[in-house]
């Protein structure tokens, strides 16, 4: 039998229940209880303050008939404290359980009680469910089960981790849901860190496959700023060209002959173009006033056409080669070579491309066979019925030509 000297003098509330130990979880019971049941009209501010076991205890010595069935009723209501050990009272928990509970028990708990937080706020609510008390135990274990299981899915945010780069990725993550997930009226706070980002999605309930693929267009926002930032610091820029398909297939032959990317051959043949004037000297509408002031006619009746002919004349062929000498690939030209800094400094522009007119135009493009020579020259506008060879024309003529001369060559051998 307990002794009333092993009660705590100045605990009221102790000596009315008879118990030598308090237990802080049994006083919020017992409080919501005789607010709830008994219209006991307490205070709200004590409800888990340092006044509540007080506050308790005034009310049962003003009704000391409630003492007999507190036991009894605390039998029905509360499970064993080890069916919330899972319960850690951490921020993301709380807030993903808090939405649950609420649902199951179709409880809500005055706002008032500001001191009633976090961990114990989620069991309190538990405990002052009325329901059968095997339902109850068996729905907070399906709530641990729950809670497990969606923590696994942690594992798809790992991206965002990153120790370095963490809380720039949750900031490109919040930038990019901002404008394609949430409405303008929106009140979300920011997303700054790793944990913000979990507790967003937790609030959001995307299913798997939406969750997975938004996080995926996040990663490539990031890789394509990233990408940007490492393009302005090396003093670069993205822009977007459009090009005929054709342009686009013999800017991949480029690329693959010399083993450079799209990138390094436009800018090698820009540079290129930059010494050698090529364009300024034939494809402008300088270049037709020149042409027209060389001519002697002041006012020609049709503009000068800018063509690219094949020279027909006989071309010496090397001797007959073995096949494995026909099959070997030149070395690509120096002005194309990775480590080239300036495709300009180790070769400049020939001084005498005019007097030799049965050369390739630039050397930057040579070939392991005898190349059929092409000159660009200015012809006067062709005479009627006689029409003028286009680009596919002269293809059509360097292929033909090119496949004559194999079958020479292979019939020698």
């Amino acid at each position: 039998m307990t002794r009333k000297g092993d009660f705590d003098r100045r605990d009221e509330l102790a000596e009315l229940l008879r118990e030598p130990k308090q237990n802080n979880r049994h006083d919020i019971w017992l409080w919501l209880c005789l607010d709830r049941y008994e219209k006991a009209d307490l205070d709200p501010a004590t409800c888990n303050g340092t006044t509540m076991r007080s506050a308790i205890a005034r009310y049962l010595k003003r009704n000391p008939d409630l003492l007999e069935g507190i036991n009894r009723d605390k039998d029905r209501f509360m499970v064993p404290e080890d069916c919330f050990k899972w319960i850690e009272g951490g921020e993301r928990q709380y807030q993903w359980l808090l939405g649950k509970i609420e649902r199951i028990t179709d409880l809500r708990l005055s706002r008032g009680l500001v001191h009633l937080t976090g961990k114990n706020h989620l069991i309190a609510m538990l405990d002052h469910w009325d329901v059968d008390i095997a339902k109850k135990a068996e729905k907070i274990e399906r709530l641990r089960r729950d809670w497990l299981q969606h923590k696994a899915t942690d594992s798809d945010f790992e991206w965002f981790e990153d120790k370095k780069e963490g809380a720039q990725r949750c900031k490109c993550a919040w930038e990019w849901l901002k404008k394609n997930r949430l409405s303008l009226l929106s009140l979300r706070d920011p997303i700054s860190n790793y944990q913000e980002l979990l507790m967003f999605f937790d609030q959001a309930e995307y299913g798997p496959t939406d969750q997975k693929a938004i996080i995926e267009k996040i990663r490539q926002r990031w890789r394509r700023k990233q990408h940007g930032d490492r393009t302005v610091a090396a003093g670069k820029k993205q822009v977007n060209v459009e090009l005929s398909l054709t342009a686009i297939d013999l800017l991949d032959e480029l690329a693959k002959k010399h083993d450079l990317t799209r990138p390094q051959v436009l800018e090698r043949l820009i540079t290129m173009e930059s010494g050698l004037g090529m364009i300024e000297k034939h494809f402008t509408r300088h270049a037709s006033k020149e042409i027209a002031a060389e001519t002697g006619s002041s006012t020609p009746t049709q503009p000068a056409c800018t063509q690219v002919i094949i020279d027909k004349s006989p071309v010496a062929h090397p001797a007959p080669q073995s096949q494995q000498a026909l099959e070997a690939k030149p070395e690509p030209s120096s002005v194309f070579m990775r480590d080239s800094a300036n495709p300009m400094i180790d070769h400049p522009a020939s001084e005498n491309l005019e007097a030799q007119p049965n050369k390739n135009a630039s050397s930057h493009f040579e070939t392991d066979r005898p190349p059929l020579s092409v000159q660009a020259t200015t012809q006067s506008p062709p005479s009627r019925g006689e029409r003028p060879k286009t680009l596919g024309d002269i293809l059509r003529e360097k292929e033909e030509e090119e496949s004559r001369r194999l079958k020479a060559e292979i019939g020698s051998n």
